[in-house]
């Protein structure tokens, strides 16, 4: 069985960690340069605050609705990542760590009950050792795990944990799903689909395997075996970083050379800093600074 733990608005979270007077006020994290929104409290997606929000756009409406805005702090959550980490790896050896606030585990020889428990104790654990909130979906595949984290998030009834472990709730999860919350379906793919009529993500698995493969060649078959309840993903092994990067926006166009020149060198140190911080783990290969 596969488990999925998502951590709950992750940036806002851990900003709300050192700030807990502001644990049920509405909280927006920005990103680099404070270009948009990133990460919304729940009381800020309430208020009608969209993903990717421009910062500057929003600044006014913001502050008409007292929403609190947080610069990202990546050295915080990463460190409090780190945390959640080393706190599933005491539950099994197999954690795959999908991004900074998600981490699939693999578990054998549990029991159903007994694995719906201990998923249930490690959300707890989680939560005293670090302060965040998180919600866990449970099932035979990695996609379906993913399926049922979206019905934890939607469902407070199910206090953060949703497993699914028979066939009638495979089917109930794939017919309240719909199709563009599907793992791995992509806005294009999820409008080609729309097209032709499939909505849910249990009209997905009805289509014919050739079609699927067809259409949206064996990457697509192979989400489709997963929601069907047979496992083709295996747990991936973190590997080591193929390149890193250092981006920002601004807030509005700039023609000033020098301060762009400036700003370039800024960026290029950062950079550097960041190689350095690889300890010589990035491969031989070219290094270059692309800007306009």
């Amino acid at each position: 069985m596969y488990a999925l733990v998502d951590c709950n608005n992750f940036y806002v979270s851990c900003e709300r960690i050192f700030k807990p007077n502001l644990r049920h006020q509405p909280i927006v994290v920005l990103s680099n340069n404070d270009g948009c929104v990133i990460s919304r409290s729940n009381e800020a997606k309430k208020l009608g605050i969209p993903m990717a929000a421009a910062a500057f756009e929003y600044k006014s409406k913001f502050k008409e609705l007292g929403i609190h805005v947080f610069s990202s702090n990546y050295a915080l959550y990463g460190d409090m990542s780190n945390r959640v980490y080393r706190i599933l790896q005491n539950y099994t050896p197999e954690v795959e760590v999908y991004s900074i606030d998600e981490c699939f585990l693999h578990f054998n020889n549990f029991s159903n009950h007994a694995l719906d428990e201990c998923c249930r104790k490690l959300r707890g654990e989680i939560l005293q050792k670090t302060l965040l909130p998180t919600c866990i979906g449970i099932a035979p595949t990695k996609a379906l795990a993913k399926a049922a984290n979206h019905i934890a998030k939607k469902f407070p009834q199910l206090e953060g944990v949703h497993l699914i472990d028979t066939d009638e709730k495979r089917l109930k999860a794939l017919q309240w799903l719909n199709i563009e919350d599907v793992w791995g379906i992509g806005r294009r793919m999820s409008k080609k689909l729309k097209s032709k009529g499939v909505h849910k993500a249990i009209q997905f698995t009805e289509l014919p395997d050739e079609y699927v493969r067809r259409q949206f060649s064996v990457v697509g078959l192979r989400l489709k075996k997963e929601l069907e309840g047979i496992s083709v993903l295996e747990m991936e092994e973190l590997q080591s970083k193929k390149h890193i990067a250092t981006t920002r926006s601004f807030d509005t166009t700039y023609t000033d050379k020098e301060y762009l020149t400036e700003r370039n060198y800024h960026f290029c140190r950062n950079l550097c800093c960041q190689t350095a911080q690889t300890k010589g783990n990035l491969p031989v290969g070219n290094y270059f600074c692309l800007y306009q």
